[in-house]
């Protein structure tokens, strides 16, 4: 429960001008899918997995605030499904061939992790009548809410929290008072899944939406 309750404190500091008298500009929801891939590297091996995107859920609420001409920011509370998937069943170091590595494939195994999602995001639109194009760019707090590996040799440690970048773009297309729009984002990680050396994971995403703003204020 701790988990969930986190980012909902963090949203509420994060927007505080806005409950002491700025009122949003917009908010909305969006909903499409994320697909992911991972980096599973082995540091004393000097070795990273093949691995292969796995497909979930993106789902996201916003609000919109301190909008000006251009520039807005926007606060993303986010659900999104990330992972991977690989053949390789286990390394084995060969010490009889110079320290070779042999690579032991085997059935498909998939590693799901669903995060909770904040990212506090600037926004740049360009105005063309009934059409708005915009970018995203802005830092995010993913936070672990469940992990699912069908491997013989799943994680036992994994960071709660981790710190990542949006980067997005959207075509979002004006009806008086609510606007629709489709939106790409890219998701780098900046701090690992885990750490437990000699495993270095991290995550990438790239998630496409669909949604609906509703306009507050012009």
């Amino acid at each position: 429960m701790s988990r969930f309750i986190y980012p909902l404190w963090l949203l509420l500091i994060a927007f505080a001008p806005v409950v002491k008298g700025q009122t949003p500009a917009s908010y909305g929801v969006k909903v499409g899918v994320s697909v992911a891939n991972q980096s599973w590297k082995y540091t004393n091996l000097d070795y990273t997995m093949d691995t292969e995107p796995d497909g979930g859920l993106a789902a996201a609420f916003f609000v919109e605030a301190f909008k000006g001409e251009h520039f807005s920011f926007q606060l993303d509370l986010a659900y999104l499904e990330k992972g991977s998937t690989t053949t390789t069943e286990s390394i084995t170091i060969n010490h009889l061939e110079n320290n070779s590595l042999e690579v032991n494939e085997g059935d498909v195994k998939t590693s799901d992790f669903s995060y909770i999602s904040l990212s506090l995001l600037a926004r740049y639109r360009f105005d063309l009548e009934h059409l708005v194009p915009y970018f995203l760019l802005g830092p995010r707090l993913d936070f672990l809410v469940n992990y699912v590996s069908d491997s013989e040799y799943p994680l036992e440690d994994q960071n709660g929290t981790i710190l990542g970048l949006t980067l997005g773009t959207g075509l979002e297309y004006q009806l008086k008072q609510f606007h629709l729009f489709a939106e790409i984002q890219f998701q780098p990680d900046l701090s690992p899944v885990t750490n437990d050396d000699p495993l270095l994971i991290n995550n990438n995403a790239l998630s496409f939406t669909i949604g609906i703003r509703r306009i507050v204020s012009f």
